[in-house]
């Protein structure tokens, strides 16, 4: 281990101004958030100034906790080492304080400290000062405890809605069909490219989209109507079989608006299947059926189950931070649904293009096909007896087009929820700013 120079090179009494910049700087920990800034003067008034230069230990691991540090200068690193690996220490919420948690009961030091800036001035205070303080000054250990309360509250009120109770938000109309309009556009150029690749001819990206447009604006308002239309009047506890009733709410959207997507999968096949559109739709509507369950469901609850924990990453509840939820929930449910969804979503298209063959013909050509374009070596892995399973396995596991099918899905989840929670929530916060309200989001 190389050199470590440990301590202050500098250590003096506060003056005047920066008096008032370690009141500020420790409003902006988190066992100082609610002290008034009148206690939090007097607190720094027994703090003093140290000056620490690049690589200086201010605090090590283990080390009994004395003295807690505020930053007013510089930058430091907390590294923590576990099991000979020394692990980064993530400080966000803690602002410019370092080891001020531990310093009540001088617990050991969580990790060590360095200055990590050519020149770091921190101020310090002792544990004695600090306990002196507190039993001086009541309002000053009020305002900790009340400071501390609100850091144990938001770690311990994390949203962990299971999957199949995921409930339903209000579902505006208008904003769904806005956003499914848009979405048309992304999802047809994206099915037109899976398409390609999975067949290897090439079609229009944007065909018959004065059908597509509407057909996907009624298909993606059923999805999400359906949903909250059951939400509301099924009530799946009053059930003998509360599970089942539950499952039943989340496969019904997509199993009821089947024939509707069935339309659109029948508007981005005309080059391949000339079939007039009332015979055509019809074609895959078994593995469509299936795709559609799953892609309803990542729409919906999952994208919902997503959002919820992602939201616990958030220590403000701005429109802001809800929104970047919303989209990167929806995203994660996109990853999953469009995997599973994949192979489905294969089966049906090729049904489709091809409705003279039986499923079992396209499905050996599709594996064949996959097999032959696989960057895989199964030969040299797989004994030749069991290529042929090992190919099917590739097949499902390694669907061809998976990556291309997995954006669009993705791309979907993301466009539709997320411009749906946009004007849902503009529209809210005009509602409110119209009647005077302000939406209260602390207990």
């Amino acid at each position: 281990m190389s050199h470590e120079r440990v301590g202050p090179r500098l250590v003096r009494h506060l003056r005047e101004n920066e008096i008032e910049q370690a009141a500020e700087l420790l409003a902006g920990g988190a066992m100082f958030r609610h002290v008034p800034r009148s206690d939090l003067r007097d607190l720094a008034r027994s703090m003093k100034e140290l000056t620490f230069k690049h690589g200086d230990v201010m605090i090590r691991q283990g080390d009994r906790s004395t003295n807690m540090y505020i930053l007013a200068k510089g930058h430091a690193s907390r590294l923590r080492e576990k099991d000979g690996v020394e692990h980064q220490v993530d400080t966000k919420g803690c602002g410019t304080t370092i080891n001020s948690l531990h310093l009540p009961r001088e617990d050991r030091c969580f990790a060590t400290a360095r200055c990590a800036s050519d020149e770091c001035k921190a101020y310090t205070l002792t544990s004695t000062a600090l306990r002196a303080h507190i039993m001086s000054n009541p309002s000053l250990a009020i305002g900790m405890v009340e400071s501390l309360a609100d850091e144990v509250r938001k770690s311990t009120k994390n949203m962990r809605t299971p999957f199949l109770e995921q409930h339903a938000k209000e579902v505006n109309f208008t904003a769904t069909a806005l956003a499914a309009g848009i979405e048309s556009f992304f999802r047809s150029a994206l099915n037109a490219m899976i398409n390609a690749k999975l067949t290897g001819e090439r079609g229009a990206l944007f065909p018959n989209m004065h059908l597509q447009v509407p057909t996907r604006v009624l298909y993606i308002s059923g999805l999400k109507g359906i949903r909250a239309y059951m939400d509301k009047n099924v009530h799946p506890d009053e059930w003998s079989n509360p599970t089942l009733v539950r499952w039943f709410e989340v496969l019904s959207p997509g199993l009821v608006m089947t024939p509707i997507s069935s339309v659109l999968e029948a508007s981005n096949a005309g080059h391949l299947n000339p079939e007039p559109m009332q015979r055509r739709w019809m074609r895959g509507v078994f593995w469509r059926m299936q795709r559609e369950i799953i892609f309803a469901a990542g729409l919906n609850q999952l994208s919902d189950f997503f959002e919820e924990r992602v939201s616990d990453v958030f220590t403000s509840e701005t429109l802001q931070s809800d929104m970047i939820a919303n989209v990167l929930g929806s995203m994660g449910a996109g990853v999953v649904a469009g995997y599973f969804s994949h192979v489905p979503h294969n089966l049906s298209t090729l049904k489709l293009m091809h409705p003279q063959k039986s499923y079992t013909q396209l499905f050996g050509e599709y594996v064949e096909r996959s097999a032959a374009q696989s960057s895989m070596p199964l030969r040299s892995i797989v004994p030749a007896s069991m290529e042929g399973i090992a190919n099917v396995v590739a097949a499902c596991i390694f669907p061809k087009g998976c990556l291309v099918r997995t954006m669009q899905i993705v791309g979907s989840f993301a466009l539709l929820n997320g411009t749906i929670n946009i004007l849902q929530k503009a529209e809210t916060k005009r509602a409110l700013r119209k009647f005077g309200l302000q939406k209260q989001t602390k207990e």
